[in-house]
């Protein structure tokens, strides 16, 4: 994220991963996705600035589907600091959306850096259809409460912003919530083991509702949601099993953004009696 910049075409063949309709007529005419992956504004340049695919990342995970037809197909590129040219063939047809998605493996997990989606892409027999993605971060937006006490039910929702447009339940399957009361802001940190709840879903927000730990002294609770992309951004052509599925964080730590914290403080409650002299 912080560094240089990756020069990078994604010109797009390799084997596809992911999953196909069976309604879908497998010898229908067919045209090819070419995918270009540019910086904001520039449609023709190959050069990819850093923020839009960061240093760190190792890939980028590329999906293309059809809402109506169902057709799904999904792509990773291992990014090798070369050119690489990968041609995506798809049946004729119009109003594909191609979404792409950059990450990097780290603690055995695809974690998402940066996103864009690409939308009305049509597709014409035996012709190359050029698609340009602008990748950016998710932004992260939380609502919640700032101090409670111990033992004390809270609530916390954390909104994804921007990136491109993947924002939807075509993106985003579900999240859990992780907290610890010792801070995992650096992102080489591992994720806390135990996830405290379920989020309720809905498209980009995630809401948790959880108890807050029973401490005597007041302590800065650190809260963040791992949020899984959809089944249908699966890669299954990959070996190993644990990069085929994407997550994503919230707050993202991997671009620099700061980890929710929550006070929890025994003074903020409490009796309150009042003697008068009757």
């Amino acid at each position: 994220m912080r560094g240089r910049c990756i020069a990078l075409v994604l010109a797009i063949g390799l084997v596809l991963g992911g999953c196909f309709n069976p309604w879908v007529d497998d010898k229908a005419p067919e045209g090819v996705i070419r995918i270009v992956i540019n910086p904001d504004g520039q449609a023709e340049s190959s050069s990819v600035e850093p923020k839009l695919i960061p240093e760190d990342a190792d890939s980028v995970r590329i999906r293309v589907w059809h809402e109506t037809s169902g057709y799904n197909a999904v792509a990773t590129v291992h990014l090798n600091g070369a050119a690489q040219d990968i041609d995506i063939p798809v049946p004729e047809d119009t109003g594909y959306t191609v979404d792409a998605v950059s990450y990097y493996m780290q603690n055995r997990r695809a974690t998402a850096l940066t996103g864009g989606r690409a939308v009305n892409v049509d597709v014409e027999a035996k012709a190359i259809t050029n698609v340009a993605i602008n990748l950016r971060a998710w932004d992260t937006d939380t609502v919640g409460d700032t101090v409670v006490e111990p033992e004390d039910l809270y609530t916390v929702e954390f909104i994804a912003a921007d990136a491109g447009g993947l924002l939807t339940d075509d993106t985003f399957k579900g999240a859990t919530l992780h907290t610890s009361d010792v801070t995992f802001q650096n992102p080489a940190a591992a994720l806390p083991l135990f996830p405290q709840t379920a989020a309720v879903h809905n498209d980009n927000r995630f809401t948790f509702s959880a108890y807050a730990p029973d401490v005597a002294d007041e302590t800065v609770l650190y809260v963040c949601a791992l949020v899984e992309f959809v089944q249908n951004w699966r890669d299954t052509s990959l070996l190993d099993r644990d990069e085929q599925v994407l997550y994503l964080e919230l707050p993202n730590r991997h671009m620099d953004e700061d980890l929710y914290e929550l006070t929890v403080d025994p003074s903020a409650g409490g009796v309150v009696v009042e003697i008068t002299d009757l």
